[in-house]
């Protein structure tokens, strides 16, 4: 089975795990880790600016599409970091 890579955003680390797991806490700091989408590739920690920029546009997408599919908010929305384009079918 292939592994995921899971991200701590509080203490900057990037782990290899199963992608069985759904929840997988950060063993620096105890926080739980965000998992990322597999074909995504995340920035080093240690260029700064490029790792904000891209945690700020992924979390933005993802909660984009977590309102999506909860039936809320556009009936078109368009993610570009995930190459992603949803449209919610008319009734």
């Amino acid at each position: 089975m292939s592994n995921r890579t899971f991200a701590c955003l509080v203490c900057k680390k990037l782990q290899r795990k199963p992608r069985a797991l759904d929840v997988f806490l950060c063993p620096v700091c105890k926080f739980e880790c965000i998992r990322v989408h597999a074909k995504l590739h995340v920035p080093a920690t240690r260029k700064l600016k490029k790792w904000n920029t891209f945690w700020a546009q992924y979390l933005t997408e993802r909660s984009q599409l977590a309102e999506f599919h909860a039936g809320r908010g556009p009936a078109e929305i368009c993610l570009p970091l995930l190459s992603q384009r949803w449209v919610r079918a008319k009734r």
